[in-house]
């Protein structure tokens, strides 16, 4: 089911969406087109002058100067892009319009979490199965989490090193492309793993998941393998129809196809675009439990801006909605 229900009794509203040449941007468009959010123009804005438009509600909007733009000609922001021209630019607008609803992809308290839920998840039906131990997980994230700019990084980097070319690394610290590289920690602030463990703990009734994180070569899609310490023996057919019954899972190892290609997502073939994980590969043995997860982080976290942009209609008409 999608995050939004029909809001087609609410009141048309006029969104700008900051950063909307970014793949989260994109995502976000396709869950509001999807659920007939009741957008009345859409502002498109991005940094660049490249000569594009967005798509939604079965028309193209084009893309303007977000320098240039009359922010008093929508009724609320969706930031989506990254970087610290984006970041200048939010300030100004908060400043200018201190009473414009804005929600920003690079608030301090947003931190992607969707490795957290995907986990989550997953780990809820087989505690309740065997009870749970302690769990870890490798996660693998991509380059499209750094914006338009984290992929295009990528393309120049993989076509530069074909050319026997040194890249030299923008975006993220270290070359990215051929390469993986840790997730970095701010000083003073807790690790992106620390968030994450948090995270699940608060979703999953306590649960105890130790992440590793990385960045890899990685348009869109991400993967993970967790491994799960159970106080009971686990019997894997019990395992898999848990699984199978569980919402926003999409168990792609059903026994008849254990062992073969079509039991193993991948992020190309089967994570862009969809709010589900797809799980594979199961191998249990006793009380260990390791499985095979693919998911989109960018899907999910556009999932979320749409349910911020939900609690905006769901908002008497006389606080924002004309």
């Amino acid at each position: 089911m999608s995050v939004l229900a029909s809001s087609s009794a609410a009141s048309h509203f006029d969104l700008a969406v900051l950063g909307a040449d970014s793949p989260l941007a994109e995502a976000l468009l396709a869950i509001l087109d999807e659920c007939e959010v009741p957008v009345g123009r859409l502002f498109a804005l991005t940094l660049s002058d490249a000569d594009a438009s967005a798509t939604f509600q079965g028309s193209s909007w084009p893309h303007q100067s977000a320098a240039e733009f009359d922010y008093s000609q929508a009724q609320a922001l969706v930031v989506t892009g990254r970087g610290a021209a984006i970041a200048r630019l939010v300030d100004r607008v908060r400043a200018d319009r201190p009473t414009m609803p804005i929600l920003d992809v690079n608030a301090a308290d947003t931190v992607d979490a969707s490795p957290a839920v995907i986990a989550a998840r997953v780990i809820k039906p087989i505690a309740a199965l065997a009870g749970l131990v302690s769990a870890e997980a490798f996660v693998t994230l991509p380059v499209s989490m750094a914006g338009k700019e984290g992929v295009e990084e990528l393309v120049e980097q993989t076509r530069g090193l074909f050319n026997m070319e040194s890249p030299e690394p923008e975006v993220f610290p270290l070359q990215i492309a051929f390469n993986l590289i840790p997730k970095m920690r701010e000083k003073g602030a807790p690790s992106y793993e620390t968030l994450l463990a948090q995270t699940t703990a608060r979703l999953a009734n306590g649960a105890s998941v130790g992440y590793t994180a990385v960045t890899g070569p990685l348009f869109f899609g991400a993967a993970m393998a967790l491994h799960v310490r159970t106080a009971q023996s686990l019997d894997i057919e019990l395992l898999r129809n848990a699984l199978q019954r569980q919402d926003g899972i999409t168990l792609m190892e059903v026994a008849e196809l254990a062992n073969t290609p079509a039991a193993m997502p991948t992020p190309a073939t089967d994570a862009q675009g969809s709010q589900d994980v797809f799980v594979g590969r199961i191998e249990v043995d006793g009380n260990t439990c390791r499985l095979w997860l693919v998911f989109d982080p960018i899907t999910l976290e556009a999932a979320q801006m749409a349910a911020g942009v939900e609690n905006w209609i769901d908002k008497p008409a006389t606080s924002m909605l004309t």
